[in-house]
Parts: C-alpha cells; sequence; structure tokens
C-alpha cells in the first residue's frame, strides 16, 4: 500500500467521460408534441388499470394465510401480494420480478413463512439452460414435480424468486388430465407463489407440476449465479450456484425446506467447449435440439436429499482424479488442488468408519470457485469451495493454509453424513449439522494429519472465541425460532459452528468415546434419508449410554440446558481452608457484569473434572461431579492441601469459565510464575487460565491486577496455545489502550514477555515445521512489528525492500510464505506510496488464493489516510480485481488499526447506502458493521453509533445489537478499568517483576 509522492492513477475514482458532442445517431426520434401526447396516453392507460385492480381484484383467501395477525394483507397491500394473470405462451409477463422488490414502503418483518403442509414434492425434474455471455445472464428452465397429496385442498404453494414463469400447468399422475388454474398470487414477502384450483386435489393422490421460466444468473453470489476470472488477458464466465439455506427457489420453483426431501433428475444444457457437474453421476449426453453450440448433460437420479444440497456448475475448469474423488479448478490453479485431492479420500476412509455407515453416493467432486461467499459448502456430492479453502500451493502458500485446507474439506464431508443423509427438520436445528462438523473436523484432521496435533488449539478458536459472542446479552440459544431467510442466515455464526462443536465435546468426554460414537451411529441409522430434530439425537445418546452403563441421567435433560438458554456460565470455586469443604457456584457469565436477577435465572447441567497441585492429572477429562442444575453445591470430600492449588475443568472440555477464591488465584498466579513448575500444568489448562483471568476481569469479577500477574508469566512460556489465549487477551488492551496517553507502557510491557518466545522461534523457517509452529511464528513476529520491536521491525522493511528491487518480484519472492504477512505489512506501514502501489500490483496480478488473500489484508497496514480512503473506495469498483467476497477483508484490514479505524467507520456511515447496493448481503453488511466499530470506546463515540444505527442499519436485526452491546461493554470498560490498568503498568515498569 504505498508509493511515490503523486496521487496513484489507478486509485483515481473518477467517472468515465460522457460524450456531449453533437454527432449525428442512429435511431428513431418523436417529435415533442408526439411524444406528450403519447405519455398522456399511457399515464390515463395505467390510472385506469390501478382503479379496476384496486376496486375488484379480491385479496386471495387461502388455507395458511387465514390469520395472518402479524402482517395484514389488504387491498392497501397489493405491492407486497399480487394477482398475476395466468401466461399460456412464452412472452414474458408484463409484471417483472423486479416491482416486487423495488418499494421504500416500511413493512414489518414477516416470520410466518413455512409452507403449508398439505403436499409434499416426491421428484424433482430440472432441465436448465444457462447463457454465460456478457450481455445475457440469464437461464431458461423447465422443472416437473411430483407431488404426493396428504391433505385435500384447491391450492398449491411453493418458493420461488427472481423467476419469471412462462407457463404452469397442473396434471393427475396417473390419468394425465388437465386441472384448471384459475389464479396465480405471488406472495413476495414470503417469496410463495400460490395457484388457486377449480377442483379439490385429493389426499393420497400424486399429481405433475410443470413450470418453464426464465431466471437471472446474478453477481450476488447466491442462488444460480455467474462468476469470472482472468487467464491470459481474458475474462472467462462460469456459472455456480449456492443455495444453503434460502436460495435454491431463485434457479427453480420448489418447496425449499429442508425437511421436505425428494429426488432430483437434473439435466444442464452448456456450451460444447464447457463442462457441467452436478450432485450425481452424468448418464447420458447429447446434442441439443435448438442451440447447435450446446450439449446436454444428464445426470442420474439422486438419493432423497433436500432443496438447499441440490448443486451444479459450467465451467472451463481443468480436473484431475482418484478413483471416486475428483478436484475441479482453474486450469492455472490445477496443481494446487493436488493436496485436496490427497487428503480428501483419506478423511471420507476414516469418517467411514468413525461413522460405521458407508459414504452413499457414488462419487465426491470438489469445485474451487474464483468468487464465493462461503468459505465452502457440502452440497451432496459437489462439493463447491473458494479457491483459498480448497488450493494449497508449496512454496507459496503459508503452512497454515495447509491445515486450512484440511480443515475445511474435512468439514463438508463430515457434512455428508451430519446434514445430508440426515437433515435438520428446520433450520432452528442448524446446529446439528454445522456444530459436529465443526468438530468432526477436527477429530477426523487430527487423525489423518496426527503430526500437526490440531485437537490442541480447538479451546482456541472453537471456545475461547466463542465465549466473547456469547457473553453478550443479546447472544441467541444453539436451538433458536427462526422464520424469514435473514433471520435463518443470521444464525448461521459462531454459536451455531462454535458452541455447537463445543458442547458436542464437552458431551464426549462426560460420556466417553465408545458411548458417544455408538450413540451418533444409531442416530444416524435410525433417520437417514430423513429429517430430526435435537430431540433425536439425545434420545440415540441416552439408550447408547443405558446401554452400555455408563451415564445415569437422561442426555436430553443435561444437554437442553445448553441448547434452548442463551449464554454459559462461569463456575466460581470457593474454598473454605479451615474446614476443606468446597463450594461450587454457578451463574451466567455476561460481558458487562450486573446484579440483575435475569443473569442469575438461567442455570446448567455442568460436569466438573479437577487436579490438585498433589495430583497433577490432566489426563483424565470425565466429571468427578456435577451440578445437576442446581445454583450451587457443597463437597467436602475432596483431598487437597491448604497451600495446594485446585484447578477445575481439565483440559477446557466444558463449555464453561472458572473463577477462584484469591488465595488459589494467588496460588496459580504463583506456580505459573515460577520457570520450573509452570509446566506442572497443562499447556491447554494454562491458555484456560489466561483467558479466564482476563476475561473474569474484563466482566468485573476479578482484579485486573491478578489477571495481569498471570499474564506475566508468559516471558517463560514457549508452548503455542497458552501464548494465542494471552495474545487474544492482551490484544484487548492493546485495542482499549492504542488511542490513549500511557499506550507506550503497554507495548514495553509485552515486548518484554514476548522477546525470548521471537528469538527461539527466529525468522528462519526449517524444513518440515509443524503447523502450529508456524503459526505461533506468525503470531509472535507480527505482534513484535505490531509492537514496534527494533529488531522485527528492521529484518522486515530490508525483506521488503530487496524483494521490491527484484527484477521479475512475481516470479521471484525469496520472503518465505510463513513469514510474508509481517514483512508485507511492515513494508507497507513504514513505507509511502511507492511502497504501497508495489503491493497493489502484486495483487493484481498474483494468482495465488493465499497470496491475494494476504495482499489485501496487508494493504491495509498504511498509516497514509489518503491512501485507506482510496482502498475503501476501490473495494467498490467492479473493476479494481477485488471480489465482492473480499469486501469484508478490505474494510477489517483499513479498520484494524487506530489510524484506519475512523475513516472506515466515517467511510460506511457516509456511503451506507451504496454498500448495500454493492455487496447486495445482509450477511456481508453486519460483517462489515463489526469490523470497523472493534475499536469505539468513547461515549461519544457510542452515540454517534446508535444515531447511525436508528437512522440507517436497524433493519440487520440481532448482529447490529451485538455491536452496540460491544461498543458499550467498550465504553464501560474504560470508564471502569483504564486507571487501573495504566497503574499496573507503571508499578510493573519500576518493580522488580518486569525488568
Amino acid at each position: 500500500m504505498t508509493q511515490a509522492r503523486e496521487p496513484l492513477n489507478i486509485m483515481d475514482g473518477n467517472p468515465p467521460s460522457c460524450d456531449f458532442s453533437t454527432k449525428t445517431k442512429r435511431g428513431v426520434y418523436l417529435s415533442k408534441s408526439l411524444t406528450f401526447v403519447i405519455l398522456v396516453i399511457f399515464a390515463l392507460a395505467l390510472v385506469a388499470t390501478s382503479f379496476l385492480v384496486y376496486n375488484f381484484a379480491a385479496c386471495p383467501q387461502t388455507d395458511h394465510l387465514a390469520n395472518v395477525t402479524k402482517y395484514e394483507l389488504t387491498h392497501c397491500d397489493q405491492s407486497k401480494l399480487l394477482v398475476i394473470p395466468l401466461s399460456t405462451d412464452r412472452s414474458p409477463e408484463s409484471t417483472t420480478f423486479n416491482s416486487f422488490f423495488n418499494t421504500t414502503e416500511d413493512v414489518p418483518t414477516i416470520t410466518d413463512v413455512r409452507l403449508p403442509t398439505n403436499i409434499k414434492p416426491d421428484r424433482y425434474y430440472i432441465k436448465l439452460t444457462p447463457y454465460i455471455y456478457e450481455g445475457d445472464f440469464t437461464f431458461d428452465g423447465e422443472t416437473s414435480i411430483v407431488l404426493t397429496v396428504k391433505n385435500d385442498t384447491q391450492q398449491v404453494t411453493f418458493h420461488g424468486v427472481e423467476l419469471k414463469f412462462h407457463n404452469i400447468e397442473l396434471f393427475e399422475k396417473s390419468e394425465g388430465r388437465a386441472l384448471k388454474i384459475t389464479r396465480r398470487t405471488e406472495d413476495v414477502p414470503r417469496q410463495f407463489h400460490i395457484l388457486s384450483l377449480a377442483e379439490t386435489l385429493k389426499a393420497g393422490q400424486q399429481y405433475v407440476l410443470n413450470i418453464t421460466y426464465t431466471g437471472i444468473l446474478n453477481d450476488n453470489l447466491h442462488g444460480f449465479y455467474r462468476s469470472s476470472y482472468e487467464e491470459k488477458n481474458v475474462t472467462k464466465w462460469i456459472a455456480v450456484t449456492q443455495f444453503q439455506a434460502t436460495d435454491a427457489r431463485r434457479a427453480f420453483p420448489c418447496w425449499d425446506e429442508p425437511a421436505l426431501k425428494a429426488r432430483f433428475t437434473i439435466s444442464i444444457a452448456r456450451p460444447a467447449n464447457m463442462t457441467s457437474v452436478s450432485n450425481m453421476n452424468i448418464v447420458r449426453r447429447e446434442n441439443h435440439s435448438t442451440l447447435s453450440d450446446y450439449v446436454w448433460d444428464h445426470y442420474a437420479e439422486s438419493l432423497p436429499m433436500s432443496t438447499y444440497l441440490v448443486a451444479f456448475a459450467v465451467t472451463d475448469f481443468g480436473y484431475k482424479s482418484d478413483q471416486n474423488f475428483t478436484v475441479w479448478a482453474r486450469k492455472e490453479a490445477l496443481p494446487s488442488a493436488e493436496y485436496a485431492l490427497d487428503i480428501g479420500p483419506k478423511i471420507l476412509r476414516f469418517l467411514e468408519d468413525y461413522y460405521k455407515i458407508t459414504f452413499p453416493l457414488p462419487k465426491i467432486d470438489m469445485v474451487a470457485l474464483p468468487d464465493f461467499k462461503a468459505g465452502a459448502m457440502e452440497n451432496w456430492g459437489l462439493l463447491t469451495f473458494r479457491e483459498i479453502a480448497m488450493l494449497y500451493e508449496s512454496g507459496t502458500s503459508p503452512t497454515t493454509a495447509k491445515a486450512r485446507v484440511a480443515a475445511v474439506v474435512a468439514h463438508e464431508i463430515a457434512h455428508q453424513w451430519f446434514g445430508n443423509l440426515v437433515t435438520p427438520a428446520w433450520w432452528s436445528d442448524i446446529w446439528l449439522n454445522e456444530g459436529f462438523a465443526s468438530y468432526v473436523e477436527y477429530v477426523a484432521v487430527d487423525a489423518v494429519e496426527n503430526t500437526w496435533k490440531l485437537m490442541e488449539v480447538f479451546v482456541l478458536n472453537e471456545v475461547q472465541s466463542v465465549f466473547k459472542l456469547d457473553a453478550l446479552t443479546s447472544s441467541h440459544q444453539i436451538s433458536v425460532e427462526v422464520g424469514n431467510p435473514e433471520e435463518i442466515g443470521a444464525i448461521f455464526d459462531k454459536i451455531s459452528y462454535g458452541k455447537g462443536s463445543a458442547i458436542l465435546r464437552m458431551m464426549n468426554h462426560f460420556l466417553t468415546d465408545d458411548v458417544f460414537n455408538a450413540g451418533i451411529t444409531d442416530y444416524l441409522n435410525a433417520k437417514k434419508f430423513g429429517d430430526a430434530e435435537q430431540r433425536d439425537l439425545w434420545s440415540a445418546l441416552t439408550n447408547a449410554a443405558r446401554r452400555k452403563g455408563a451415564f445415569d441421567a437422561d442426555v436430553a435433560v443435561v444437554m437442553d440446558s445448553w441448547t434452548l438458554q442463551t449464554g454459559f456460565p462461569v463456575l466460581t470455586i470457593t474454598r473454605n481452608y479451615s474446614t476443606g469443604v468446597i463450594q461450587f457456584r454457578q451463574e451466567r457469565f455476561v460481558l458487562i457484569n450486573s446484579t440483575s436477577e435475569e443473569q442469575k435465572l438461567p442455570v446448567w447441567w455442568i460436569p466438573v473434572s479437577y487436579t490438585t497441585a498433589s495430583e497433577k492429572d490432566f489426563k483424565s477429562t470425565r466429571p468427578k461431579l456435577w451440578l445437576r442444575g442446581e445454583r450451587s453445591i457443597e463437597v467436602d470430600n475432596i483431598t487437597v492441601g491448604r497451600d495446594d492449588w485446585f484447578i477445575a475443568n481439565i483440559q477446557q472440555t466444558g463449555f464453561y469459565r472458572i473463577n477462584y477464591d484469591a488465595y488459589n488465584w494467588q496460588m496459580l498466579v504463583k506456580v505459573l510464575n515460577d520457570p520450573l513448575r509452570f509446566e506442572d500444568i497443562h499447556p491447554i489448562n494454562r491458555a484456560q487460565i489466561v483467558d479466564d483471568a482476563m476475561n473474569l476481569a474484563l466482566s468485573g469479577r476479578l482484579d485486573y491486577r491478578t489477571a495481569l500477574d498471570i499474564t506475566s508469566y508468559l516471558i517463560h512460556e514457549r508452548s503455542y496455545v497458552p501464548w494465542k489465549a494471552g495474545l487474544v487477551a492482551l490484544g484487548y488492551i492493546d485495542t482499549m489502550l492504542s488511542k490513549g496517553a500511557y499506550y507506550l507502557e503497554y507495548k514495553r510491557y509485552v515486548l518484554h514477555l514476548l522477546t525470548g518466545a521471537v528469538k527461539d522461534l527466529g525468522w528462519e523457517v526449517t524444513a518440515n515445521e509443524s503447523v502450529v509452529r508456524a503459526q505461533h511464528r506468525v503470531d509472535l513476529l507480527s505482534t513484535a512489528c505490531h509492537l514496534e520491536h527494533m529488531d522485527c521491525m528492521e529484518h522486515a522493511v530490508r525483506m521488503y525492500n530487496s524483494w521490491m528491487m527484484s527484477a521479475n518480484p512475481d516470479a521471484y519472492n525469496e520472503i518465505h510464505a510463513d513469514v510474508r504477512s509481517t514483512v508485507y505489512c511492515v513494508g507497507v506501514q513504514v513505507g509511502g506510496a511507492r511502497e504501497w502501489r508495489f503491493a497493489w500490483e502484486r495483487f493484481r496480478v498474483a494468482s495465488a488464493p493465499s497470496e491475494r488473500e494476504l495482499l489485501l489484508s496487508v494493504l491495509g497496514c498504511t498509516r497514509a489516510p489518503y491512501l485507506l480512503y482510496r482502498y475503501l473506495e476501490l473495494s467498490l469498483r467492479n473493476d479494481s480485481g477485488i471480489r465482492k467476497q473480499d469486501t469484508v477483508r478490505v474494510f477489517s484490514a483499513v479498520a484494524g488499526s487506530a489510524i484506519g479505524q475512523p475513516i472506515a467507520f466515517n467511510f460506511v456511515r457516509a456511503n451506507w447506502q451504496r454498500l448495500k447496493d454493492y455487496v447486495g448481503s445482509v450477511s456481508t453488511l453486519n460483517s462489515i458493521l463489526k469490523v470497523v466499530t472493534r475499536r469505539l470506546n468513547q461515549p461519544h463515540e457510542y452515540e454517534e453509533l446508535k444515531r447511525f444505527v436508528a437512522e440507517s442499519c436497524a433493519e440487520l436485526g440481532r448482529p447490529v445489537q451485538q455491536v452496540l452491546e460491544r461498543t458499550a461493554a467498550n465504553v464501560q470498560w474504560m470508564e471502569s478499568n483504564y486507571q487501573t490498568i495504566v497503574d499496573w503498568l507503571l508499578a510493573a515498569e519500576k518493580g522488580p517483576k518486569i525488568w
């Protein structure tokens, strides 16, 4: 992010010049008088039509809309519920889909969006012809759906969005007799199409619904969408799908709910020079009857599956295969897919053994896509990935990128059972999909790449990081009622993924591997090819535990306390050092501590494992006692010496924090700060103690002096997991102090702690280094340089300057991939416009996904405000090379510094409507708002944020409430803790404890 002393032409956001010449142009011209007459006639016709529709077109009466309470449908709501004339020809209908959505009327949020239950789809026959050409990004569709009627009805209701229907027909399946459709109504807020019939459909009978239509290959990364990439300066276009959660309805009319499984037979017409893939194998190819340069690919019928798991892609990609596994990618990037092709089959074999159920499909395709909003998607038999999540290029990609590929591949393959074979009945239980896949990805990679020790970092990624979100009062239950697509999309968050995986790990430990795995297999076998709720899982696990005599309680009673309540507990352990009695007391942990009764109400079933200074048993993670929904218990049979420390929650297998009495905390401070004894405590528990202490202090439950005394032990820590926990915890203080007068004292303290570890790790990367060690080096070096460690900064600048002076920097880069993030950021930060422009040019030509992602992040390291503003502008330009999927990364990079944060926040406020129009995604807007506000900590900043939310983005829902609550907590923290932190830092700097 730098350059010479002149503005960069590439950054100039000037619009293209307009042609105001007087050259004669070809066309048809009308006189002013004739134009006026035509406009008057058109206006009168429009008024007359509106009058007739308003007064004589009755609102539909349907069995599922008869008692609407949240949103009354009246004559005044015709822009929301449209009666559409039936069309029997191929000409477009007079009412286009755009008119359904372009409204400025404030409408109450629709939550009752479930389809009527009187009809179930059995089979879909889908034929699609995508036109993947600039100027004609559309597709033609023909869908036939075999329906079974469960209850008599005179209406057929299904989903469809942004589809222009040309012809709709309904037949009896047995006789082939056509049924008369009297009216089609579109319920826009619910995304329903409602067919009213002249006669009743009979329960138990089957019917066939045929629809022909046209759709758009959109550029919003959902539904059936278009994507592009550059190859030898030529733009190549492809068409792909992303249907989870509610976007299959954008590609074909359907019953778009997860429980409504059906079999799918798909046919894709594609240009002869391209290829297609779908969930199943191709069984037949034939030339297109009317398009000479098109070929039909006909796919085998699928197993029963949900609409959101249907997938297809039309590309010109290359591929490589290994028996039933095939990887697809841009031809230039295909060699980078080798690792995914290697590890994919290994993970599949492991999971077949883990689940004790054979993978039921004949093949798995994995496709790396240039534009993909999610990290990856588990479509049954056709896994789709963002390129960064599937491609690994040795020498260019950092070591950690290899672990990322392994984890994401494992996550998506794990879904082939949890999510695909057995699917949640409704999105409220999406955690059954995502929680399991998030847990099993660690289990699988730990088994296949066993030298990485990936399970050790689980507590960092899926426990401690999730605590931060779940400590907000605006968090949500794991199993939470959701209705409209926005609410559904909002729960694909850390609660469903991280907390879901954490409570499964907790359950695995208290049930044992034997019982847990047996229960999982029973559950999958009982519900395969169907849908399930969490109670079905609890039942299977309870039966397995009782069968093996391993657990006497009902798993549902235990686990409902974790899935049906918001938040998590802090378990306070208070020792009576005279009598030996130990009290265990629980309450909900919230970021802004209070004494409200609401905070004290929830109680959990808490498994408690522990050890003592004399035992030092950190291997046994099974609980030695339980809080069975009690607020507190007292125990007098635990043997622990008066001057022996006591540690609970071994290896942090329970999803809760631990607080101790003051004396036990002091004993932990003492043992951790002893370089000869600190390793008596397991590294995961060292990380837990640091994280718990700092967050207990943050919420006002522990004196910050005690918490900071614990962090001082890091000076002799060399293990990754405790250090990472320490850096994250100290990072919050960094963020809060970075704009203050005493930031220098903070920097000196942390640099003192990490200097020894940085020296031990060094800059040189050895061959076959572990993923954990590689990540440790990245974290420590980037922190040291961020805090302006002189040797770190000088070394990084030398390496960056050397790279800049290379004759061919795109082909020759001596900087090891594992340290590039630090070197690039320092080079851009210390340099000016020339250094920034050099990084920008490398981004523009880079082909490796990991390198492009890294450069996007470091371009935000510059300290030049004008460059930061221009970078934000570039992120909203289609011609910049920054993909929409990476917009959040740009805003996060800019907002990552004290200089960039106010620039990013002000830019968002000034360009909110433009952002909404460009990204087209509520979840992306939420993410942007989150990253640009994380440093706000002053009362006036909080007030500005509240005004902005009230005026512009209150409709974003729970995520915005979480942003407001986090900011309020920051303000409160500054008021309550700033001076305490400063005093401790000043005292520590003077005293013998530090230097």
